[in-house]
């Protein structure tokens, strides 16, 4: 079966009609563009492209780490854990990824019994790397524009993707606009702007969030905030050092050094690290926490 005819509800990117199946990919009936599928990939673009959000020659050295490097492996931990806790009705539902670049996280949650409706990415690079690891739909997205998903969705998840956008709370304000009544909004943001840094900047965020702030913009777009919490805490003492270090270090001509070494795989202390930040899903299945350098939300469209 192609991946057109399995794809979720999805719209024209130009005209934001509802596609229809066609023989190579999906077509707007509207418009009457076609959208072609190459390699197994849904090409919905429009063509035009916003402000860059990554740098994508990064992708080769996400794939190398992600599936044994402490940050990512407690993350995707954390993030199943938090929504079999907050949607006791997971098992029903359809995630849909934005941002999934190389598809570790989203394989990761299929693994672990939730449902995949699809993925998207800005970045052909990246989802050619998802294809080896992901069967569902993936569709090549505008960068820097609203993804076309159409009205219907019941679960959609940003996985560390908001604080790449400008305008992030018109960005909620679209994803509550196409969650189904009871859909649920996964996400995760790096948190405290003390923290913004050379990475920061690096990886084209824009900002990073503060916990009140981030469950103001999720009310003002109209979502209800099931689980706000911040994790990651053991990583900000040495967050802190790095950006006072940074002060006094030339950086490369580039930058393309620092990503790489951030994500270096450090045997000991890869392992330290992974025990701490998994111990902390014991305090959260007590309360939310309190600090720490990530944010985690889960939010619902009202019925």
């Amino acid at each position: 079966m192609a991946t057109a005819d399995r794809a979720p509800s999805l719209v024209c990117p130009v005209c934001r009609e509802a596609l229809t199946s066609a023989e190579q990919g999906l077509r707007c009936p509207r418009c009457g563009t076609a959208y072609p599928e190459t390699e197994g990939i849904l090409h919905l673009t429009s063509g035009r492209i916003g402000p860059p959000g990554y740098d994508p020659h990064h992708f080769a050295t996400l794939d190398e780490v992600e599936e044994r490097h402490f940050w990512f492996v407690c993350r995707r931990e954390l993030i199943v854990e938090s929504l079999r806790r907050s949607v006791p009705d997971l098992s029903r539902r359809r995630l849909f990824d934005i941002g999934c670049g190389t598809g570790g996280l989203a394989s990761y949650l299929a693994r672990a019994g939730i449902g995949l409706a699809g993925a998207c990415d800005a970045y052909l690079a990246a989802l050619r790397v998802a294809r080896r690891r992901l069967d569902v739909p993936l569709v090549l997205v505008d960068e820097g524009r609203l993804p076309p998903l159409g009205f219907g969705q019941s679960l959609i998840s940003m996985f560390d993707v908001l604080e790449h956008i400008d305008d992030d709370l018109g960005t909620l304000r679209w994803l509550a606009s196409v969650l189904m009544p009871g859909g649920v909004l996964v996400l995760t943001v790096p948190a405290h702007p003390f923290l913004f840094g050379p990475m920061d900047r690096l990886a084209c965020h824009r900002r990073r969030y503060r916990r009140r702030e981030l469950r103001a913009k999720l009310a003002a777009a109209g979502l209800e905030v099931r689980l706000l919490t911040h994790f990651m805490a053991p990583l900000v003492p040495g967050l802190l050092l790095k950006r006072w270090a940074a002060r006094w270090r030339r950086p490369p001509a580039d930058g393309r050094d620092e990503l790489p070494s951030d994500l270096r795989i450090v045997p000991g202390l890869n392992a330290l690290l992974s025990r701490l930040l998994r111990s902390e899903r014991y305090f959260l299945r007590a309360a939310p926490l309190p600090f720490g350098s990530s944010l985690l939300a889960v939010a619902v469209r009202p019925e």
